[in-house]
């Protein structure tokens, strides 16, 4: 069995060249190093390198046949060691959960379920990624998240789906908007105003198209991933914007577009049937259950 510092000495030695320079590299002093170079050639009953060209090259030394050869497993040793140490350091503790949050989850839910989760004690541990509709599929399918908090499509049956809620695309108006208290309003009565685009909108293409067919191309006074930012303008007075209704909860108002009946359906996706599991005991799932279960509209229940 080869310590694994032999081999970091070795690898040091044979990348660099140089005896000096090897040891700067890991940190010893040079005789250590050449003690330890000495000790790995006894133990594989070979010499690694030819010290003669050292006087002839200014302290340089060259890998022997048997050095060449050994080099190659050396460095498949030592990759092979490294990926062990980061499998171990990824392996999961037991209470923590790593869940993915579509970007377009209302900031202030998320927020409610982090305070009460504290408040709870559980001693569960969150990881929470923060992402797009796609980055957060990727993620679980290649396992590096356990369950996803996120827009539920017909080809996502694999990650055993639990539908929560089913909530529509409205328009967003300021307080002060002549149609901010209608029941609905149509598309063709809000071509004169600005509109605030939200560039991460899952339903952009359906939207667009929407109000494309009704002659109506709208002018943007904001372009903007950000929903808290979309919000700020509409709240201003400086535009108007098309959100989920989950987002209703401040002074603008939520109004339903004639004709357009498209929905989103939020739910969570498993990585697998052991996550599957631990999401069924999980404090933090079971508040993302209970928010969406409810009927208080002050919750933003759908």
């Amino acid at each position: 069995m080869i310590d694994q510092y032999l081999l970091r000495y070795f690898l040091a030695v044979a990348e660099t060249g140089n005896f000096s320079r090897a040891a700067r590299r890991v940190s010893v002093t040079q005789p250590t190093l050449s003690a330890g170079i000495a000790k790995l050639e006894r133990e594989l009953g070979a010499r690694l390198f030819d010290r003669d060209r050292s006087r002839v090259r200014g302290g340089g030394v060259a890998l022997t046949p048997a050095g060449s050869r050994f080099l190659v497993r050396a460095r498949r040793i030592a990759a092979e060691y490294e990926h062990a140490l980061v499998e171990l350091s990824e392996v999961a503790d037991p209470t923590l959960l790593r869940i993915g949050v579509l970007n377009t989850i209302p900031t202030r839910l998320v927020e409610g379920w982090l305070a009460t989760h504290r408040a709870l004690g559980s001693g569960e541990a969150l990881e929470i990624l923060d992402g797009s509709e796609r980055d957060i599929a990727e993620r679980l399918e290649r396992g590096r998240i356990d369950l996803a908090l996120t827009v539920v499509r017909p080809h996502h049956a694999r990650f055993a789906p639990e539908m929560l809620a089913q909530e529509r695309y409205m328009m967003v108006l300021p307080p002060d908007h002549p149609l901010a208290g209608e029941s609905e309003v149509q598309a063709e009565q809000l071509a004169r105003d600005r509109m605030a685009l939200r560039r991460h909108c899952e339903a952009l293409p359906e939207i667009n198209r929407f109000f494309v067919e009704r002659g109506v191309r709208p002018r943007f006074v904001l372009k903007t991933t950000s929903d808290e930012r979309v919000l700020a303008v509409v709240r201003s007075g400086a535009g108007v914007g098309m959100m989920p209704e989950s987002f209703a909860s401040g002074p603008e108002h939520f109004v339903p577009v004639r004709d357009f009946e498209l929905t989103r359906e939020i739910g969570l996706l498993h990585a697998g049937e052991e996550q599957a599991a631990q999401a069924k005991d999980s404090p933090f799932v079971g508040l993302i259950r209970r928010h969406y279960r409810q009927a208080d509209p002050d919750q933003a229940s759908i």
